[in-house]
C-alpha cells in the first residue's frame, strides 16, 4: 500500500461522464478520490470527494494503477453530503 507522507494526498481520478460519454483522457478530471493521506494531513480522508487546482501534482504508476501525489494546499474544495 502507497502511503504518502507530511502533508501530501494519494488520489485517483474519478470518471465523470457527460451526456452518456466519458470525457476524453486529454481533458483533466474535475474530481478525485482520496485514497490515502500523509500524516499531517488534517483537511481530507480517505474516501473524500475533492476538487483541485489545474496543475496539481505528479502522477505515479504502482502495481498497475495510477495515482497522483498532491500537496494538501493543492486541494480547493471537497464534496460533502
Amino acid at each position: 500500500m502507497l502511503t504518502p507522507v507530511a502533508k501530501r494526498v494519494l488520489i485517483q481520478p474519478i470518471e465523470v461522464q457527460s451526456q452518456g460519454k466519458i470525457l476524453l483522457h486529454n481533458q483533466k478530471p474535475s474530481q478525485f478520490k482520496v485514497i490515502a493521506v500523509g500524516d499531517e494531513v488534517d483537511k481530507v480522508a480517505v474516501n473524500d470527494v475533492i476538487y483541485l487546482e489545474k496543475h496539481y501534482g505528479v502522477e505515479i504508476e504502482h502495481e498497475g494503477q495510477k495515482y497522483s501525489v498532491i500537496d494538501e494546499a493543492s486541494i480547493l474544495a471537497k464534496l460533502v453530503d
